[in-house]
Formats: structure tokens, sequence, C-alpha cells
């Protein structure tokens, strides 16, 4: 029997003996991905609180917080006539963003220089922030279109005008701004990408002796094979996981990729087997179970914040871009969300090589120690 096969047929008996372990990879991300799921359900923003000063008080005015209320996301919780009762409202928390209408909206005469309709939104809470923002001058300007031509003078003069070309917004890849869609892309893959990176070293760890892999790569006779056979269960199982995670957000919840469902699929094997490489490189490394869980929770715990998805990257310093190009979670998160727009299929490939390349490196350094450790302890 070959080194793969002797190693692949230890490590399932091993998870059938032992149920902590075999609970690690079946049990403990079915708790995580429901807690998850049910916490992100519904994900699309509602209810976003909006603080209306109307200083106009006329037809238009009353036109615009009518389309603001139509708006399923937003909600106007006030309409008060100072912009120091909308702040006062934000402060207690019963709303987002104001909106000032000024006098003279609804007027037949255009000043010459007409009076802007203000929004003022609460910045701490940036998404929800901008997406209030966003929200409202696409609907007052939608409404201000609207209304145009009743504000024109002559009705048969207006039907003359030429129309202004409009703005349309159309967003791709996540249409309805769903933040389960969104976020259930970024987080299930993070946290099975840290379950592995966890679990690979824990069951390499089982064979230290004395601080050394060297005398269980000496046992084994091919190392790099047997490491392989060792970690399969890990990936295949991580892989069915993500499989299952990505079919409960399209067919369960009615999300859609753009692109191609299989090769986010695809993506996750080869992020899981570089997973389980940099795990192996740890162990081999360190010669020390804590320390490698250690630095597999500071890399693979962080990596999502890293990744450029949740905070910005670009333009930051070259130490956290750096540490971003390194970490495999960052290339698997571009690749999953290039999907979702439906990218070529050469830029995939891109993203793919370099999920390859980062098992290659971590796997081919493990396998150059391992011998060397096995050498030694001949």
């Amino acid at each position: 029997m070959s080194a793969f096969r002797r190693a692949l047929a230890g490590e399932l008996a091993h998870l059938w003996r032992d149920r902590f372990d075999l609970a690690l990879l079946t049990l403990v991300p079915l708790i995580c991905l429901v807690v998850m799921g049910g916490m992100l359900s519904q994900g699309s923003p509602r209810g976003l609180g909006v603080v209306v000063v109307d200083q106009d008080r006329s037809v238009a005015s009353r036109s615009i917080v009518r389309a603001i209320g139509a708006v399923d996301a937003l909600t106007v919780v006030d309409s008060v006539s100072s912009l120091a009762e909308g702040f006062a409202a934000i402060r207690r928390e019963r709303a987002i963003a104001v909106v000032v209408l000024p006098s003279g909206l609804g007027g037949t005469r255009t000043p010459a220089t007409p009076s802007a309709i203000e929004v003022f939104y609460q910045t701490a809470f940036l998404s929800t922030g901008a997406l209030t923002s966003a929200l409202l001058q696409s609907t007052i300007a939608a409404d201000l279109v609207r209304q145009a031509p009743a504000d024109a003078g002559l009705a048969g003069v207006s039907l003359l005008r030429v129309p202004l070309p409009g703005v349309q917004v159309t967003l791709l890849g996540n249409p309805s701004a769903s933040l389960e869609w969104y976020l259930g892309l970024l987080i299930g893959p993070a946290i099975l990408h840290l379950l592995i990176a966890v679990t690979s070293a824990a069951s390499l760890g089982r064979e230290l002796e004395g601080g050394s892999m060297g005398p269980w790569a000496l046992r084994v006779g091919s190392p790099a094979m047997a490491a392989a056979g060792r970690l399969l269960p890990h990936v295949v199982i991580g892989t069915l996981w993500l499989c299952l995670w990505l079919l409960w957000l399209t067919l369960g919840q009615g999300f859609e990729f753009t692109g191609a469902i299989g090769l986010v699929a695809i993506g996750g094997l080869l992020l899981f087997i570089a997973t389980a490489a940099i795990s192996t490189l740890l162990i081999v490394l360190t010669g020390e179970v804590a320390t490698s869980l250690s630095a597999s929770v500071i890399y693979a715990g962080s990596a999502l914040a890293y990744s450029g998805a949740s905070l910005p990257i670009t333009g930051g310093i070259a130490v956290a871009r750096i540490w971003s190009a390194i970490l495999p979670l960052t290339h698997y998160v571009t690749l999953e969300m290039d999907q979702t727009i439906g990218v070529n299929t050469a830029v995939w490939a891109k993203k793919a090589a370099i999920l390859m390349l980062a098992g290659l490196v971590a796997g081919g350094g493990a396998t150059v120690l391992l011998r060397r450790q096995a050498r030694k302890a001949a």
C-alpha cells in the first residue's frame, strides 16, 4: 500500500475513533454556518430612519416626502421644522439621515441660484449611512425629474422642452444591496479557511516527536505523499461545507452568481489545499502544536480583514498591502466576488493560478524540510 493510501486510511480511522476531531470537521462548521445564516437572513436593509426638515411646505416637497417613504429600505420617522431637531433625532439614534427641503422648492419661477436640497447622514455607521445617502439622492432626483413638466409653466410649452438626459444606476453582482449575500460570500469561506488551518495543523501535530517530524517522515518513507493523504479528508470536508454554503445562499436564499458557481467551488478547493499546505509548513517549522495553532489563528483569523473586501487596502501602508497579497484568502475572495458579476474565465484563471502557487510553495517548502528532518532522524 502506498504512503498516500496508508496515511489516508489512518486519518479516516482516527476521525472515526476520535469524536472530538470528527466534531471539529462536522458539528463545529455546521453550528457556525447555521448561526451565521440565521444572523444574516433577510439581510437587505430595511427601516433606515430619515428625518425631513420641510421648509417649503409645498406640493413638491410633500411629493418628495411621499417618494422617500415609498422606498422599502427607508422610513420617514419624523418631519421637523429645524435642522437642529433633525440632528437631535440622529443623536437619539432615531434616524440615520436628515433631508432639508429648502423654501422655494415648489415655486414656478426658477431663481438665479436655486436652493439645494441637503442630505446629512451618519458616518459612524459608514455602510448604512452611505447606503441611506445613495438611496435618498436617487429617490429625490427621480421625483424632481417626474415633477419637472408640471413646474415648467404652460402645459403646451412644456411639451416642447428638450428633456435632460437622466442618470440610471444599476447595481451589478448584488442588485438588492443585500448584506446577507455580501457578508455570506465573505464570512462563510473565512470561517472554513480558519477551521481547516487549525484541524490540519492539529492532525499533523500528532506525529511530532521531540519537536520534529523527522521520525514520522522516516517511518512513512514518502512524507509529501503521506502528508497529502493525511490532510485530504480535511480539504474534502471543507470543500463540501463550502459547496453546501454556496447552495444555501443561491438555491435556499435566492441569490445568484452571474458567473459560474462551479468556478467558485474549484477556487474553494484550491484555497483549502493551500491552507493545508501552509499548516504543514508551520508544523514542520515550529515543531510545536500550540505555536502552529497560534500562527494559524493569526494569519487565517485576520485574513478577511486584510482581504480588501471589508477594509480598504489600496493606498494603505506597504506592510498591509504585502501581507494582503501573501494571504490566499485575499485571492479567493477576489475570485469569488468576480463570479458575482461573471468576469472573463481568463481573469478567474489568474487568481486560481495564484492559489495553486500558494499551495505549491508552502507544500514544496514543507517537503524539503520534512526530508531534511528525516535524514537527521535516520
